[in-house]
């Protein structure tokens, strides 16, 4: 029980630590693409070992693929430290707009260059939508994209929301699937060595070609290649 208050502890002040070197260098050079990858892994590789976790990676080369857009399975809150560890070169995600109002974080995400969106509102969903297309293109810029859309919380793969896939088909750049072991449950602070992440990044699967037409059915092969690696790798994490 101490330990895990002690780690949590360390993850706060880090946090913090990390989020007003981010300030300063969001202000010195604002909304540049490489602010996620450095700051990420300032955050994220730290605190695997503050944690006492492990990361196992495979298929890293293609975290190179850009542009496109990544597709990861959302868990809790870990998966920021996780996301970090692995973040791509010049990649930004998509975060809900209420992250704005977070202390620090919030304009420390924002000047990094993600793209807020607002949920509930077709419209201006739409049209955050048209400006993550924008910044892929125009940009050479990939974006990272949680289609479930709710943390899953060890309830498995949840079903993907089809914006991610809208988004790619219509920038025409592949999506690369980056799927993660179930650890919610795994991961336990309170011991020495909480657990393993294990990762692995598929090969991408193109768009070219495809039109709006054909979001629901790349959804759908998304979802079940990533569910059927996600058990593969739910079953080396017990072994």
């Amino acid at each position: 029980m101490l330990l895990g208050a002690v780690r949590f502890f360390i993850a706060i002040i880090w946090f913090v630590v990390c989020c007003s070197v981010g300030v300063i260098l969001a202000f010195l050079r604002p909304f540049h693409p490489s602010h996620m990858r450095w700051s990420g892994r300032l955050f994220g590789l730290p605190l695997f070992k503050v944690f006492g976790m492990s990361l196992k990676i495979r298929g890293e080369n293609y975290l190179n693929e850009r542009p496109c857009v990544f597709i990861s399975n959302h868990q809790n809150n870990m998966d920021l430290i996780v996301m970090g560890a692995i973040c791509p070169p010049r990649t930004v995600t998509l975060g809900k707009i209420e992250i704005l109002y977070i202390p620090l974080f919030g304009l420390v995400y924002w000047l990094f260059g993600n793209i807020l969106i607002v949920r509930g509102n077709k419209q201006k969903s739409k049209k955050s939508m048209v400006k993550v297309t924008e910044t892929i293109r125009n940009k050479d810029i990939s974006v990272w994209i949680m289609p479930e859309g709710t943390r899953s919380r060890g309830r498995g793969l949840l079903p993907f929301k089809s914006g991610a896939f809208r988004t790619a088909i219509d920038a025409q750049v592949p999506i690369v699937p980056i799927c993660l072991n179930n650890y919610h449950h795994l991961i336990d602070p309170k011991k020495v060595k909480s657990g393993v992440v294990n990762c692995e990044v598929l090969p991408p699967i193109e768009t070219k070609g495809l039109s709006m037409s054909d979001a629901s059915d790349l959804a759908k092969r998304c979802h079940e290649l990533m569910k059927n690696k996600i058990d593969q790798l739910d079953k080396e994490s017990i072994q």
